[in-house]
């Protein structure tokens, strides 16, 4: 048994999906397991992640929560490390976030994102959610990113995943996921370990869009504790068009 696991959604990501698993297969902690999830990809995603080594879990149907859940659930790590296919990593981020676990206590950790791209809304997007990370997990309330956290499994399973009421949400379910954990144990934030992650969906001109939808939702997740209005597809930094 790997005591990690890498869990990597992928819908129709043949392009960006090679520079994730090379990145992965390029940290220094070694005995870790990459699973990617295919989520109904109609290109060659399948075939990407078996040529680097991956164990593929296929869907039939494609959503975000659904694929992490499947990933999760497939893992045969202790821990296990969510991240997403457009995302690159520094050689030693996985030894990082994983770090933290050697405390029995400890039942998750994330680190934040930087957005490739120049644009200011890239740019401004990256300050504000690293600093609204910063803010919330000084006041009780953690705040993962789909593409850089960490949990350990049967704190996972137990508690049901990223489910509510029996159901994957639409949206937020790695906001949701931190808000069901920190009731279960501790949870470290580790501002410096970062991933870099595309910003493909801002460089289109959805900035303002984007930060304003995604600062009303963490309202309700974090503050508020429920999400309205969830739907299937909603803009998101870690989720394909």
């Amino acid at each position: 048994m790997n005591r990690v696991s890498v869990v990597v959604p992928a819908r129709n990501e043949e392009e960006l999906l090679p520079r994730c698993l090379f990145a992965l297969r390029q940290q220094k902690l070694d005995d870790f397991e990459i699973i990617v999830v295919d989520s109904a990809s109609t290109d060659h995603t399948q075939q990407v992640a078996e040529s680097f080594g991956a164990r593929v879990v296929r869907l039939e149907e494609p959503g975000v929560a659904r694929a992490r859940q499947a990933g999760f659930e497939a893992a045969t790590g202790e821990i296990i490390v969510s991240t997403d296919a457009d995302s690159v990593f520094e050689p030693s981020w996985l030894q990082c976030i994983v770090a933290p676990f050697d405390d029995p206590f400890v039942v998750g950790s994330f680190g934040t994102i930087e957005l490739t791209g120049q644009q200011i809304w890239t740019r401004l997007g990256h300050v504000l959610f690293s600093g609204f990370q910063a803010i919330n997990m000084r006041v009780g309330h953690p705040l993962f990113c789909g593409p850089n956290f960490a949990v350990r499994k049967d704190v996972f399973l137990d508690i049901n995943g990223f489910k509510v009421d029996g159901n994957l949400p639409g949206e937020a379910e790695d906001v949701l996921l931190a808000q069901k954990l920190k009731k279960r144990g501790k949870i470290v934030f580790l501002p410096r370990n970062k991933v870099i992650a595309s910003s493909r969906r801002l460089d289109k001109g959805q900035g303002l869009r984007y930060t304003g939808h995604h600062a009303g939702v963490y309202l309700r997740v974090c503050w508020l504790g429920k999400l309205r209005g969830a739907r299937p597809q909603q803009l998101r930094l870690d989720r394909r068009p």
